[in-house]
């Protein structure tokens, strides 16, 4: 399968939407032409030259990070400092670097869905909800000749998506009429003439911020000149339509806080970790940030969890999270670097061989 590079990037925006993310996140492509075909995807946490001179080695002209390659604003592209070095390497090989952050870390199956179901939680929600998609009801009213293709066409669209269930239409019957008006092209009747047809109307539930465009992509299946449809907002919250910062779960037995973290440094493959709290607490409810997250001890202190896994933790938090009874588990920001086998198994799944995980460490660390 040829697959351009701009394909590539917009299967992983349908999987981790851009709109998630946090405002003035510098996510999306940071450097190349889009528009070329893909040789391979090389997968990262990071984007540095010892990973670019993978990708050349590798001939991949696609590399996807999590965090964002240009952090802060280039004032000059200088190709004796690192950075421009790699904006250099990147141009001479024809390499797009592509930017997922907040978005991946907020997405189901993202960054926290992946430290999750790494750390063995069970019951896994959001831990800090951000935004909540909202639904509408779509109706479209077609002839009955027409049913089963208009119906298709919207559940291939995305109408009908509930939970792990995908289709869900509802279909009534009943007698539509109209009269085609000078100048009009009618499918059913003759101009100036009264109709009656008998027509359904199929029902389902989409995404408001996909409506617009279901509706247009509807009208070119539909047989009608003018397609008759309605849409009504909902106020119901559907399943998986709250999306959030971090996830928090419970583990399937309870252990005691020294036993656990034994386990969690063998799921993430790391050798040292930063703890606070009582190593012998009872843990059953965790919750995880990926990357760096004391800044939200407040929040998941509120969930009252047992447990709180995350990464960066300063000295000043570790004591802030003492004073407030917070068992802490720092991980390390480089633990996210699980995320580069989950995105390039997502992709391989999608089509065959287009991606592959970097074996760089971009751990700035050592510990002595």
């Amino acid at each position: 399968m040829s697959l351009t590079i701009s394909a590539v990037i917009k299967k992983l925006e349908e999987w981790f939407p851009k709109k998630l993310a946090y405002d003035k996140d510098p996510i999306g492509l940071h450097i190349g032409n889009v528009n070329r075909p893909l040789t391979t995807a090389l997968v990262t946490l990071d984007v540095t030259l010892a990973v670019v001179e993978e990708a050349i080695e590798k001939g991949s002209n696609l590399i996807i990070a999590h965090h964002p390659f240009i952090y802060r604003p280039l004032a000059t592209v200088n190709t004796n400092t690192p950075k421009g070095k790699i904006v250099e390497l990147c141009i001479k090989h024809d390499i797009c670097v592509y930017c997922m952050h907040t978005n991946f870390d907020i997405a189901t199956n993202g960054m926290n869905d992946c430290l999750a179901h790494a750390l063995g939680l069970k019951n896994i929600k959001p831990l800090i909800p951000t935004k909540r998609e909202e639904y509408v009801k779509l109706i479209v009213y077609v002839p009955q000749t027409h049913v089963e293709k208009v119906r298709q066409a919207m559940g291939d669209l995305g109408v009908g998506q509930i939970g792990n269930y995908s289709h869900c239409t509802f279909v009534s019957e009943g007698i539509g009429s109209f009269k085609p008006l000078t100048n009009s092209n009618p499918f059913i009747g003759e101009v100036n003439q009264l109709e009656h047809v008998n027509e359904s109307k199929i029902e389902g539930v989409v995404q408001a911020s996909e409506v617009q465009s279901v509706i247009s992509k509807i009208k070119e299946v539909h047989p009608y000149e003018e397609m008759a449809y309605d849409v009504y907002p909902l106020q119901v919250t559907m399943p998986g339509a709250q999306y959030g910062l971090g996830r928090v779960g419970n583990i399937s037995e309870p252990l005691e806080a020294a036993a656990y973290i034994k386990q969690v440094k063998q799921a993430l493959n790391i050798s040292n970790a930063r703890f606070v709290g009582n190593l012998n607490k009872k843990i059953k409810t965790v919750a995880v940030i990926g990357g760096s997250g004391s800044s939200y001890f407040g929040p998941v202190k509120a969930r009252k969890v047992d447990l709180f896994i995350t990464g960066d933790v300063g000295f000043h938090d570790a004591q802030d999270a003492q004073d407030m009874g917070l068992n802490v588990l720092d991980v390390g920001h480089h633990a996210e670097c699980i995320m580069k086998q989950h995105v390039a198994n997502l992709l391989n799944e999608w089509v065959a061989g287009i991606a592959i995980d970097s074996k760089i460490s971009t751990e700035p660390f050592q510990f002595v």
